[in-house]
């Protein structure tokens, strides 16, 4: 019988799937390749009563998401779905956290399903950058020659508490403007 449990014959072996989960765990099975996903983006929805015009609805937020620099993705008459460049700053449009948009239209209900990427890369950036530039500078000085000092330390800490502050205050400004736009969506169009 050759090596990898085939037989000459070419005949699978009696019971070919318990052979595939020996050589080929799967990730329930193979608990140490767990990946870590810190900064990973959530998706969130929201689901608003809508009677009225879809298309006004769309034409609204078409509009909306052009201006913001989102690239409106080609859909049916009942969803538009746009991705976003990204955000970058804090002091950017709070729709730009926003990485994919996905808004549906069904019977009497506004969909908005919004990818939040860009809160992810601000939640990155708030987390890592500011300890991390402060213990950069600590070792340049210590390669340098000037010893390491603990005041260092003590303002990398504050960082511990001021950067999920900062990402939950990001990603609520996002949720919120989410929230914001689809209110403005089903008003945009009630009948006159």
């Amino acid at each position: 019988m050759p090596q990898d449990g085939w037989a000459s014959t070419g005949a699978a072996p009696r019971d070919e799937l318990a052979y595939n989960a020996r050589r080929f765990p799967s990730r329930s099975q193979a608990p140490y390749q767990m990946e870590i996903r810190v900064f990973e983006a959530k998706v969130y929805e929201c689901c608003n009563p809508f009677r009225g015009d879809p298309d006004a609805a769309f034409s609204l937020a078409k509009t909306a998401l052009l201006a913001q620099g989102f690239e409106i993705l080609p859909g049916s008459s009942a969803e538009l779905r746009a991705v976003g460049p990204g955000m970058h700053s804090t002091q950017q449009s709070a729709l730009l956290g926003v990485s994919e948009f996905r808004l549906q239209i069904s019977a009497s209900t506004l969909t908005v399903s919004a990818t939040l990427g860009g809160v992810a890369t601000m939640k990155a950036f708030v987390t890592l950058f500011p300890p991390g530039l402060i213990l950069s500078l600590m070792v340049l000085f210590a390669v340098l020659g000037h010893g390491i000092s603990y005041l260092g330390l003590w303002l990398a800490a504050p960082w511990l508490a001021i950067s999920p502050l900062m990402a939950a205050l990001i990603e609520r400004r996002t949720t919120r403007a989410v929230d914001r736009l689809a209110r403005s969506m089903a008003v945009a169009a009630l009948p006159d």
